[in-house]
């Protein structure tokens, strides 16, 4: 998500009614990544902050020459002078500085930094006439700058759903009431189905191409019986019939939209938990930093790359923050995990226990480092393409065009 002077213009406060006693803001200390660093001070000069409240660099931040002592690898000073104390703290405390800029460089550290403010003296007298003055000829408190632009988060975004409070709902067709996870007219739909007692339901055609995932229980439909772990993709069309259902029954319902981009079925397919193998995966070492996980693939369609699997991941799992360029749903069946997403309007973190859920379309910002469990994890995940990844180092990331990768997950 890219930096614009419009959006980086928004203030917290303005600056205090009196503004002629500068200020030196001073800034030292080692740097560990010249990139990240290089993005944080591309954003702060595009956000036009300086500018509108008379802050300025005084010096370059890379030493000539080293008198005593011996700095650290990377050491640097940067001096900014402002008009006064009110302006410098305008600076550090807006929203814009401190929400979408500040992350650049702590999340995580670019560097080991001090920050400090230093009241200017006046210019001695031997030293007057003989140096400029150094002084502020045009005013700068109260400086109007714009408020900072909101953006609202795409349609159909789903996010921290929970199977155990969602909306009750008709799925159709014979199907018993269930939670309504969620209903698009061009994603689809996706329901949890649960039952107390054993039951036999009528069920007719399929509306359209529908994916099933047992959590607990079985049912048998159309002659075959799908259990605990089983996956069944039935084609539009077909005839169901009478469906039994046992007690206890859990299980998850993904219908396609109508025209979806999908390979036909002509015959239900069944994939049993028994005839599959957990293999190992991980998270592209490009990223930076090794996430292993174990995966159990149920689906993927030979000609959209569509794919329905499982993940489960180990307790303490650090994941990179990276972008999908295809859609992504998860259900959690067991375990617990905490997931970060870095919208337009902001970051926000979603705790998930068994039975929670998301929906996200393509291109948002997510995980990161704190993204993790506690207990390990086992997701189902879907996406109606080839899951392929852009990682970042940040939110709110930086425009570093990253190579794209397929996800072995």
């Amino acid at each position: 998500m890219g930096f614009s002077a419009v959006l980086l213009a928004g203030m917290l406060q303005a600056a205090s009614p009196v503004c002629d006693t500068p200020v030196y803001m001073v800034v030292a200390g080692p740097t560990h990544d010249r990139e990240r660093m290089m993005a944080y001070g591309q954003a702060i000069a595009e956000s036009q902050i300086y500018e509108r409240l008379g802050g300025y660099y005084i010096n370059s931040p890379r030493a000539v020459a080293t008198f005593e002592g011996e700095a650290p690898v990377g050491y640097a000073t940067l001096i900014v002078r402002f008009p006064c104390l009110a302006n410098a703290e305008a600076f550090w405390n807006s929203d814009v500085y401190q929400n979408d800029i500040l992350p650049l460089r702590q999340n995580p550290s670019a560097g080991d930094y001090f920050v400090t403010v230093y009241p200017e003296i006046p210019i001695r007298s031997d030293m007057v006439g003989k140096v400029g003055e150094a002084d502020y000829l045009v005013r700068f408190e109260g400086a109007d700058v714009p408020e900072r632009v909101t953006y609202n988060d795409p349609p159909g975004v789903v996010l921290g759903g929970d199977a155990e409070t969602a909306e009750r709902g008709d799925p159709g067709s014979g199907w018993p009431d269930a939670a309504l996870l969620r209903r698009d007219a061009e994603t689809g739909e996706a329901w949890r189905i649960s039952t107390g007692d054993a039951r036999t339901v009528s069920i007719g055609a399929a509306p359209a191409l529908t994916e099933f995932y047992v959590i607990r229980g079985g049912t048998n439909f159309s002659g075959d019986r799908i259990a605990t772990g089983d996956y069944a993709r039935i084609g539009a069309g077909h005839v169901l019939g009478d469906v039994e259902i046992d007690a206890g029954t859990r299980l998850l319902m993904f219908r396609f939209p109508e025209g979806a981009d999908a390979s036909p079925q002509p015959e239900p397919l069944i994939v049993r938990a028994v005839d599959t193998e957990w293999t190992t995966g991980t998270v592209a070492l490009e990223a930076g930093a090794e996430a292993p996980l174990m995966i159990r693939r149920l689906f993927t369609d030979p000609e959209t790359g569509a794919r329905t699997h499982l993940v489960r991941l180990a307790a303490g799992v650090s994941v990179p923050w990276e972008i999908h360029t295809t859609a992504e749903e998860g259900y959690l069946l067991n375990g617990d995990y905490r997931l970060a997403e870095c919208l337009p309007s902001g970051r926000r973190d979603f705790a998930y226990q068994p039975g929670g859920y998301f929906y996200r379309p393509a291109g948002i910002l997510h995980s990161g480092p704190d993204s993790t469990t506690t207990t390990g994890a086992t997701w189902l995940i879907r996406t109606p393409r080839t899951l392929d990844a852009l990682f970042y180092p940040a939110c709110p990331s930086v425009a570093a065009a990253p190579d794209a990768h397929e996800e072995d997950n």
